[in-house]
């Protein structure tokens, strides 16, 4: 056997292995072929939530229409729900570690079809430090932008559950 023949039994061998075990590149979901566009409404339709489940419907190719239509599933969603939660103390009695909480939900509302729940609740911890408190309130709010994201998977992930 020649090298080539060796490498090309090697390449095909691991590509046969990564498509055997379902894998997809992250962020491509498997919608029903019937969700090929989409109205999205929201209290705040250019919130970040909305924007980056726009973006990511896009990226699936549905179309995302601006205005309802008849005939066309509607997402609603209800406003994100920010909250926090004193885990830790530190011996001063300043607190020393959070746990943040993001809730989105909404429905699916598919003519003749009802409405399909939709429901995301996300908690990530936060260690807190009083004597770095802008760079701790700037990593606050880079973690609810990351929670933002990965509500907006969670959201993809249970429209793909959606069949009708």
């Amino acid at each position: 056997m020649t090298l080539t023949t060796i490498r090309f039994a090697v390449i095909a061998l691991a590509i046969s292995l990564i498509s055997a075990c379902g894998f997809a590149p992250r962020g491509s979901y498997l919608l029903d072929e019937k969700l090929t566009q989409i109205y999205v409404s929201s209290s705040d339709e250019f919130s970040p939530l909305v924007r980056e489940l726009k973006r990511q419907l896009a990226q699936n190719n549905v179309a995302v229409f601006e205005f309802p239509e008849s005939g066309i599933p509607t997402l609603h969603l209800r406003g994100e729900d920010i909250s926090k939660r004193t885990l830790s103390l530190f011996e001063n009695g300043q607190v020393a570690e959070y746990e943040l909480s993001y809730q989105v939900g909404g429905y699916l509302q598919i003519a003749d079809q009802g409405n399909f729940p939709i429901n995301v609740q996300l908690h990530r911890d936060f260690q807190d430090n009083p004597l770095a408190a802008l760079a701790k309130q700037r990593e606050r709010e880079l973690l609810y932008d990351e929670l933002r994201v990965m509500a907006a998977d969670q959201i993809m992930r249970q429209l793909a559950t959606v069949s009708w």
